[in-house]
């Protein structure tokens, strides 16, 4: 039974980002490239928050500053790895499939967030997924009835897609700065990270009852309106590309 439920909480928390991973960024060696170096500014971010943790003696048992700084520290290290890919972007479109597609900004955000969701769901969850091998079963405490693996590997594995949806979004807001619509992404993303981040705190509350629904009700809403922002780019982009063959084609004719 322990092996089932290790085999379960594997493939609940990890299956969405090993098929995008198999699917999409492996075939291409770029977008592998870009998704280390993108888990290497995770990595980097994760070891900040620990050392202050570490040091932080006092503040070890209280989770809600821990999740301040953290997820402070982490959006600070997107930006930084938004200004690098950034200086990087030319060559990167040369060297890629389509080097004109409008798309291409988008794509190099995408792998970029698969890249800070491999690296988040790996350390947040890989011990938990180990201790599923037994002997003993850790019950979620809001939800005594399911165990704490399987709802940390739904957490999991909403937060992956989170991250990557999360991404796409600051790297548009970080390009449209300092307009207004770009302000309003990167705030969309700073509040819901915290928002999503603070959720998961509900999973060990004693006085909210099924708390770990609402917290997993909370992710899935966060990632629907995150989507709507990304759909409603999507055909920002679109409109923009049709304008410009429309414009070419014209001056061809003429």
């Amino acid at each position: 039974m322990t092996l089932c439920t290790f085999f379960g909480c594997l493939l609940t928390a990890y299956s969405p980002l090993l098929s995008i991973f198999f699917l999409y960024i492996a075939p291409n060696a770029q977008y592998v490239l870009l998704m280390v170096a993108s888990a290497f500014f995770c990595l980097l971010a994760l070891l900040l928050s620990s050392v202050i943790w570490y040091f932080a003696k006092a503040t070890q048992s209280n989770h809600y500053i821990s999740i301040a700084y953290s997820v402070a520290i982490k959006e600070v290290c997107r930006w930084g790895f938004y200004l690098l890919l950034s200086r990087a972007e030319s060559g990167l479109n040369n060297i890629s499939t389509n080097p004109k597609s409008p798309f291409n900004k988008t794509s190099f955000a995408f792998v970029s967030g698969y890249g800070y969701a491999l690296m988040s769901a790996l350390v947040s969850y890989i011990s938990l997924l180990v201790e599923s091998l037994g002997p003993g079963v850790l019950m979620c405490t809001s939800c005594p009835k399911a165990t704490l693996f399987f709802i940390s590997a739904i957490t999991t594995s909403l937060f992956s897609l989170l991250h990557l949806c999360w991404m796409v979004i600051a790297f548009e807001g970080f390009y449209e700065l300092p307009k207004v619509k770009g302000w309003s992404k990167v705030v969309w993303v700073v509040l819901s990270h915290y928002g999503a981040s603070y959720a998961t705190t509900l999973n060990s509350s004693t006085t909210v009852k099924y708390g770990c629904v609402y917290s997993i009700a909370i992710c899935i809403g966060i990632i629907m309106t995150s989507i709507g922002f990304i759909m409603k780019s999507f055909k920002t982009v679109l409109t923009l590309a049709s304008n410009r063959q429309q414009r070419a084609t014209v001056s061809m004719t003429t």
